[in-house]
């Protein structure tokens, strides 16, 4: 094992379970298909109690343009890790087709640039006995640095149905560093998403979804989510991460304009489960409505 090394590849992008309420942070393609000018606020604490677990903050803000087929729109987000911060500016760019009556196919663009930095003196090494200090790698504090890139997406939609892929990263940047023996690279990451809404009732709707993310080098990891729709008010819901966790969701929709969302995710045999008492995800959103009197369609993605 001594004379012998391995590559080592992780997942790279932030991790959602409110993902169905909020697709533009997958998908740029959804920007501008609800009709209104959107924004919404998320905030993700992954595996609490565990000291440092993945903290995630994202602010995304899209919308049509008038009289166009155009959208646009962007996010800001930042995810830390341990001693490692990820902050990301984009821009969208969508245009749709219409299809069918009430069937649009929208592509959209992503451009900005992420900034990562690590430092590395700040962690707190587990045997202080050891001499680490001819060690380059945890001597380093100057990890990281500008990271632009580009992404696109698909997304197919109609009142009831939706599906998307997308690439939100395409370019494959090398992540610097000061020690000539260690590099990363960025990772293109891919995924599939789509949902559809049933009529159960005049006052009850399901609406079953599911995503798939693919990255070299990492299993292909698939959640399923089921979500009841009451009184067009109050989403109830559950969903399964394959091999790692169950989460139970909550999406309050008030005024068709403000939505409130919170999801907690249960461990499922995943290794750190003992270690850790779940995640907690928070999700706001206004729509912008300028008439206060119009008829207002209900968001069902």
């Amino acid at each position: 094992m001594i004379c012998t090394g391995a590559m080592v590849n992780a997942q790279q992008q932030a991790m959602f379970s409110q993902y169905m309420f909020n697709p533009v942070a997958i998908n740029p393609a959804y920007a501008g298909s609800n009709g209104a000018l959107t924004a919404s606020v998320l905030s993700r604490s992954q595996w609490t109690s565990l000291d440092g677990a993945p903290s995630t903050q994202t602010f995304s803000i899209h919308g049509p343009v008038k009289y166009s087929r155009a959208s646009f729109g962007g996010q800001l987000y930042h995810d830390q890790i341990t001693v490692s911060n990820y902050y990301g500016v984009y821009g969208f760019y969508s245009y749709y087709i219409p299809l069918a009556e009430n069937v649009k196919l929208s592509f959209g663009l992503r451009a900005g640039a992420s900034y990562y930095q690590a430092d590395m003196t700040q962690l707190d090494l587990y045997y202080p006995e050891m001499d680490y200090t001819s060690d380059p790698v945890f001597m380093s504090s100057s990890f990281g640095g500008w990271l632009p890139n580009v992404g696109a997406g698909i997304y197919l939609y109609s009142d009831r149905t939706y599906f998307g892929m997308s690439m939100p990263e395409i370019i494959n940047n090398e992540i610097e560093t000061s020690v000539e023996s260690v590099n990363g690279r960025q990772q293109m990451h891919y995924f599939i998403h789509g949902g559809h809404v049933f009529e159960l009732g005049r006052s009850l709707k399901l609406k079953p979804n599911f995503l798939v993310k693919g990255v070299k080098g990492a299993p292909v990891q698939v959640d399923l989510n089921a979500n009841l729709l009451i009184r067009d008010v109050l989403w109830v819901g559950a969903s399964y991460r394959w091999d790692e966790s169950i989460a139970a969701l909550v999406e309050i929709d008030f005024s068709k304009q403000w939505r409130i969302g919170y999801s907690y995710d249960m461990p499922n045999g995943d290794d750190l489960g003992p270690f850790h008492n779940g995640s907690h995800e928070f999700l706001i959103s206004y729509r912008f409505i300028r008439n206060k009197n119009m008829a207002i369609t209900p968001r069902y993605f």
